[in-house]
């Protein structure tokens, strides 16, 4: 054992749904490395995020806050300086905060008080070799005039050495955990990898990996909207998903499932490495992610700030810790923030703020969760806040979201032109139940 302390790593995939997941049900991906972590570890089967978009769920999950409390509803309002983290109770408590991966989550500021070196936060490592690369974004094949340009799926990434690339911030991580040495700080390593986010694009292997004339019948039709949220059939129209057909769709699915099959690759190297350092021994290994995909269902791409589909909305939660329980699973739901409270038992180390993050720490030894829990997801935006929407003129990012050949640029549109599009929502779930209310259109039940 290296540490006397806990030491951590956060494995968290972007856009990953528990339903694409091997160990989650799915019976065609083929994910050996989390099929193998579930059975060492506890499986969470009903997690549910705080907000279906990247950084609103992220300052959750590091605060132990619902989104609403300080205003941390949009991509743009990251964590301030004055504001309590996960993060930097870990770094006071001595613990080194090694991070490979994007952001989303603290403002620059934060970030320097986080991150001791920042310039590989900033990823400006350059990978050694030709097995370490970006893997992630790929071509837009489409022109702009072809129905297919908006739909993220992109040509695959090409790897002509016939070697697997391995992502550069995943040869990072391994090249982090091979220099451990006796008397280091303990650590955590944070990886928020930008698989399987779209564009739905992998490394050529993984791409093809899946036979979409096989994936038809797996995907749910938009005809099938009947009875969900008129911004359903809007957003198709906005992106003229509406002119594809299923097997378009189904085309999109199979590449998202090799997406996650190489996700699992990477979760490998990482298992792997700890096993071969002998760190497994002292390391807790959290797997999860920050919101879902509907990558092809009901003829729709990526997510939308007030979905509360389950696509969207639940996600893997998967954690070995040494000497928990194995291969159990908790049925009962719980919330992505409840991970900020369960670090920081398992580091020692007492929250100095009021939060609402519950500690999955008995489940971690084979307790069952809290079968009369209610857990929360908010989303969307007010009229009367038009700084929130996607496109506004003078926010970040917004020359390029009102370029036409913008990926994006649909979205920021119809947002721009049908705010109440995405309205202010707010979803609640019980074991049995769940209610989803909107300030404008159609509420779900």
């Amino acid at each position: 054992m290296i540490s006397k302390k806990m030491n951590f790593v956060f494995f968290f995939p972007d856009e990953m749904r528990a339903s694409s997941v091997s160990c989650y049900g799915n019976k065609t991906v083929r994910m050996p490395n989390y099929d193998r972590f579930a059975e060492e570890g506890v499986r969470f089967e009903n997690c549910i995020v705080q907000n279906p978009v990247c950084s609103p769920s992220r300052c959750s999950l590091m605060t132990g806050w619902y989104v609403h409390n300080l205003g941390h509803r949009t991509l743009w309002h990251l964590l301030r300086p004055h504001e309590p983290s996960l993060f930097r109770y870990l770094k006071k408590a001595g613990y080194d905060i090694a991070w490979f991966g994007k952001n989303d989550l603290y403002s620059q500021e934060y970030l320097e008080e986080i991150c001791d070196n920042i310039e590989e936060k900033r990823r400006v490592y350059e990978p050694q070799g030709n097995k370490e690369r970006q893997v992630h974004g790929g071509e837009n094949p489409y022109s702009m005039d072809d129905p297919g340009y908006y739909s993220f799926l992109y040509s695959p990434i090409k790897h002509e050495d016939g070697q697997v690339p391995l992502d550069k911030n995943i040869a990072r991580a391994v090249d982090f955990l091979e220099n451990i040495r006796e008397g280091d700080n303990p650590f955590m390593l944070f990886l928020p990898i930008d698989m399987p986010h779209p564009p739905y694009s992998a490394p050529v292997s993984f791409h093809n990996m899946y036979d979409a004339d096989q994936l038809l019948d797996d995907i749910i039709g938009g005809a099938a909207s009947s009875g969900k949220p008129g911004f359903l059939e809007m957003i198709r129209r906005y992106r003229n998903l509406d002119k594809l057909n299923p097997k378009d769709f189904a085309k999109i699915y199979a590449v998202y499932l090799g997406m996650n099959s190489y996700v699992d690759f990477m979760l490998g190297q990482l298992l792997e490495t700890l096993d071969k350092t002998g760190l497994s021994e002292s390391t807790t290994v959290i797997i999860s992610s920050d919101h879902g995909d509907w990558a092809g269902n009901y003829g729709l791409v990526e997510k939308w700030p007030n979905a509360m589909d389950d696509d969207i909305v639940r996600v893997p939660l998967l954690i070995k810790t040494p000497n928990g329980a194995r291969g159990h699973v908790v049925n009962e739901q719980v919330e992505l923030l409840d991970i900020m409270a369960m670090v920081l038992e398992l580091a020692g180390i007492k929250a100095e703020h009021t939060h609402f993050s519950q500690s999955l720490v008995p489940q971690l030894s084979g307790s069952p969760g809290d079968k009369d829990r209610a857990v929360f997801c908010e989303g969307g935006y007010d009229i009367h806040e038009p700084h929130c929407f996607e496109g506004y003129p003078k926010g970040r990012g917004s020359i390029n979201l009102r370029d036409p050949a913008h990926i994006y640029y649909p979205k920021a549109l119809q947002q721009q032109e049908h705010p109440e599009s995405v309205c202010r929502t707010t979803m609640i779930i019980t074991l049995n139940y769940k209610l989803v209310k909107r300030t404008s259109g159609e509420n779900e039940f």
